[in-house]
């Protein structure tokens, strides 16, 4: 009896010490999805206006960064919706116009984080739907 006691034990204990040593999650990056889409209108040409809708996902730094975004959506909302209806029609429709846009975006993103939270947590600005009229 008491070397079956002893075995719990000894099991018990092994199997808290495991438990233990398990190196935590890491703390990689996390994709935030801005809902809804962003809607605006661009300069298509002098007298015209284009439309653009944009699905926009950003790539966090750490989770932990995550209610710095969701606190301040509305901010970054209307400084990407800014961005979007500043561009014309040539820079709407370029493919590598558009992977600019995106580092633009970034950057307008973080400095807008800086001053209201004082982190820049934004790595990447991804445009997973672009669509343009």
């Amino acid at each position: 009896m008491f070397r079956f006691a002893a075995f719990c034990l000894l099991l018990a204990a092994s199997a808290t010490l495991s438990a233990q040593e398990q190196p935590a999650e890491p703390a990689g990056p996390i994709y935030y999805t801005m809902t809804p889409d962003i809607i605006t209108n661009y300069q298509n040409s002098e007298q015209n206006l284009g439309y653009v809708r944009v699905a926009v996902d950003l790539m966090l730094e750490r989770p932990e960064q995550l209610p710095l975004v969701e606190n301040n959506m509305p901010l970054l909302r209307d400084a990407l919706n800014d961005l979007l209806a500043e561009k014309n029609r040539q820079e709407i429709r370029s493919l590598p116009a558009r992977t600019e846009l995106a580092s633009e975006g970034r950057q307008r993103l973080n400095e807008l984080l800086l001053k209201e939270t004082g982190e820049t947590p934004v790595r990447r600005v991804l445009f997973t739907t672009f669509l343009y009229q």
